[in-house]
């Protein structure tokens, strides 16, 4: 894209920009004295520092949004009444802050899969898998064989021809994982959790063979099995189409302009009350919107709550579908929230131009991100692939991710208003011209 495409013209952003980043260090903001001597043509809103706006942020305030989606009314899963709960709540919020709100209706078609593996030879055990999403279908007896991390390395000489591969979760993606079992041969892969409890994971793309995935102790039982001998076990994952309803959250300031985005899904997987996947996002969704109404410096910033996300990003798909059939103005950049309440790094990812600005002033502010997998999936892939730039804050890394213990209990307020102050550094440093 042009370089213009990332810098919005209109006045009002520029009076973002100068309320923000007036100041980089909160700091050295408090430091400065105000001036007395008044300007012609400053505007009121443009003399507020850093610290002005900052002072409005609340991680408690966001994390009172967590508790509502994650605990109150719990998992969110695409289509269900809850789902349509956590919409509505989202929308009440907004419209409390002065936003104009609707919400946006389609439907979704996608594979709703079920998993199921047992030990056949030498003692029976049945256990509890979980597909991993896009696996392939399909049903397979055959021996199991570890494969630690699922490196290339990691596999017997001889390959793993029409055998199953148990791996070990972490170092390499799901996908990653999948796709080099499958090309040493493998029939079908199972990977186990390396931290506590079961997990419900993604692939890029649709599997070639079937993939599932175990909780620790059950990878780590089968693993005790095999250091006594060879076990044969029969796998299967089997898929049924579905069509579900799910709506999108839009708010929009009052004069109804959309120069930039911010956007978070708010729906969770079946397994998960998806506490920081993603309640986390959404509640920083309706921060920023009170930080912006009360500084007075909403417009040309709209907010989207996206739903079946979980289901290939269908509800950001099916809004940036509609900017294009409507022939509605592009925004000029999109911020993506995702999974910000948990874990001990912070990563930003998307258009690269965007990513190194912001990283830049980022670091200032003593957030310092660490780069990260530039494909890690999310909504900002929908607006990428549109042609709008858009970047992705998110934290590394969840052991609770798509799991029953994404719950509340473990999102730290803290990382809420850093995810917050995050966020509006974004928004200033895509409206400074």
């Amino acid at each position: 894209m042009p370089p213009s495409r990332f810098i919005p013209s209109l006045s009002h952003l520029s009076l973002l920009c100068a309320l923000i980043l007036g100041c980089l260090a909160l700091t050295a903001c408090q430091a400065t004295e105000p001036s007395t001597e008044p300007s012609a043509t400053a505007s009121p809103t443009a003399a507020l520092s850093w610290s002005s706006v900052a002072s409005l942020v609340s991680g408690d305030q966001a994390y009172l949004h967590v508790l509502a989606l994650a605990e109150d009314i719990g998992t969110r899963p695409v289509g269900s009444d809850a789902e349509r709960q956590a919409a509505q709540y989202l929308s009440q919020q907004f419209t409390t802050y002065g936003y104009q709100t609707k919400e946006q209706q389609f439907t979704v078609e996608y594979y709703v899969e079920t998993a199921a593996l047992e030990v056949l030879t030498p003692t029976p055990l049945s256990l509890n898998p979980l597909p991993l999403r896009l696996s392939g279908s399909g049903e397979v007896t055959a021996e199991l064989v570890p494969a630690d991390l699922g490196r290339l390395q990691d596999f017997p000489p001889e390959g793993l021809k029409d055998r199953i591969a148990l791996i070990e979760r972490g170092d390499l993606s799901f996908s990653d994982k999948v796709t080099n079992a499958a090309a040493a041969g493998a029939a079908a892969v199972v990977i186990y959790n390396n931290a506590e409890g079961p997990f419900r994971g993604d692939l890029r793309e649709e599997s070639p063979i079937p993939a599932l995935s175990l909780s620790q102790a059950e990878g780590h039982q089968l693993q005790a099995l095999l250091a006594e001998g060879p076990l044969t076990v029969r796998l299967s994952v089997q898929s049924t189409q579905e069509t579900k309803p799910s709506q999108n959250v839009i708010a929009r300031p009052s004069q109804n302009d959309c120069e930039l985005i911010v956007g978070a899904h708010y729906d969770s997987v079946a397994a998960a009350p998806g506490a920081n996947d993603n309640a986390s996002g959404s509640a920083i969704l309706l921060e920023i919107a009170r930080v912006l109404d009360l500084a007075d410096q909403e417009e040309g910033v709209c907010f989207v709550a996206f739903g079946a996300e979980e289901t290939t990003l269908s509800g950001s798909r099916h809004f940036v579908a509609t900017l294009t059939s409507q022939a509605q103005p592009s925004p000029q950049a999109m911020v993506n929230l995702d999974m910000v309440g948990v874990g001990t790094e912070w990563q930003l990812m998307g258009s690269p131009s965007l990513v190194e600005k912001i990283d830049q002033e980022a670091t200032a502010l003593g957030l310092d991100p660490v780069p990260t997998d530039p494909h890690l999936s999310g909504d900002h892939i929908s607006f990428m692939d549109a042609g709008i730039p858009a970047i992705f804050i998110h934290r590394f890394e969840d052991p609770h991710y798509h799991t029953e213990l994404d719950r509340a209990e473990f999102v730290e307020p803290q990382l809420l208003k850093e995810a917050a102050k995050l966020t509006l550094l974004a928004l200033a440093a895509l409206a400074s011209p």
